[in-house]
């Protein structure tokens, strides 16, 4: 199994982090709906390098809606993604490719230059 960083991971309170995804692409879908706490998922383009995983069901767990994730909606933006994000996210490279050291240094200079940016 690998063991190398190959997506980012990013909860509602900005924290991100380097995870490693499984390579059988089921598996990958079934841990990046665990991991952001998602009966669904939906694939949210960033450009044509990037995709970032939401729960599909607009942010709501169970009878509750998750809290906004301002980086993750910033980041978002910055990609002419409009609307507002919720719950934590997964990023991948386009569909469920897996990201290479290269793409994982460039999603977190993207999140470090867009940190810094006004309320979405």
């Amino acid at each position: 199994m690998a063991t190398t960083p190959n997506a980012m991971w990013m909860d509602s309170g900005g924290y991100t982090t380097r995870i490693t995804l499984p390579a059988d692409p089921g598996q990958r879908t079934t841990v990046i709906r665990a991991i952001t706490s998602s009966s669904g998922m939906e694939a949210v383009a960033l450009g044509s390098r990037f995709t970032m995983w939401v729960d599909e069901a607009g942010g709501m767990l169970g009878s509750r809606r998750r809290p906004d994730n301002d980086l993750a909606t910033r980041l978002a933006h910055h990609y002419d993604v409009t609307g507002k994000i919720r719950g934590p996210v997964v990023i991948t490279g386009p569909g469920l490719a897996l990201l290479t050291e290269e793409g994982l240094d460039d999603v977190e200079y993207d999140l470090n230059a867009n940190a810094f940016w006004g309320a979405p």
